[in-house]
């Protein structure tokens, strides 16, 4: 692993461990047993440190989907193996992201970019033929994870996860482009 992602990858545990007011140069040279002034030498400031974080949240987070895609063709069970995986094994990086976005301090374009990191807004767009359905299924993602993350949703089984969006999914019915939704509902 090259240095910018070991960096990008140490914040996020600082974050989500400590919260954003920890994420410093020092306290991630220290984490990753790096010479003074190392975190600082690829990314000048917090703003490009949270960029740096923002954009290895993506990364992950393409890199999961597609893996998951890769391995099941009905959309509901992909999208809800994929929520699944964030909640179970990837808490790490979903505090680091609530932590990140909701802080006004963070530059905006960062927050934009981590509104999208988790959830393609055009990858779910592209699945319907009336693109504002793709903006509805985002929602009841983001919904979902919030759900169980505090404590509303006691469950994040696949199965539970699978059921509300098969829902929408079937609701939004010809409006899909030909993805596969098996109709059996859990």
């Amino acid at each position: 692993m090259d240095r910018r992602t070991a960096i990008a990858d140490a914040a996020l545990e600082v974050i989500a461990r400590d919260g954003l007011r920890a994420l410093t140069h020092r306290a991630i040279d220290s984490a990753l047993d790096y010479p003074a002034g190392s975190t600082s030498y690829y990314f000048r400031t917090k703003s490009d440190l949270s960029a740096a974080v923002a954009a290895r949240l993506v990364e992950r987070s393409r890199a999961t989907f597609a893996d998951i895609a890769g391995t099941e063709s009905d959309v509901a069970t992909v999208i809800a193996r994929y929520l699944h995986d964030v909640l179970t094994h990837r808490m790490i990086e979903l505090r680091a992201r609530y932590a990140l976005m909701l802080d006004p301090a963070v530059a905006q374009d960062v927050r934009d970019m981590l509104a999208r990191s988790f959830f393609s807004l055009e990858r779910a767009q592209a699945l319907f033929t009336e693109p504002e359905r793709g903006d509805g299924l985002v929602s009841l993602c983001e919904g979902l994870v919030a759900d169980v993350v505090f404590g509303r949703r006691s469950s994040n089984s696949v199965a539970a996860l699978r059921l509300p969006i098969s829902v929408y999914l079937q609701g939004a019915g010809s409006s899909l482009r030909g993805a596969q939704v098996d109709t059996d509902l859990p």
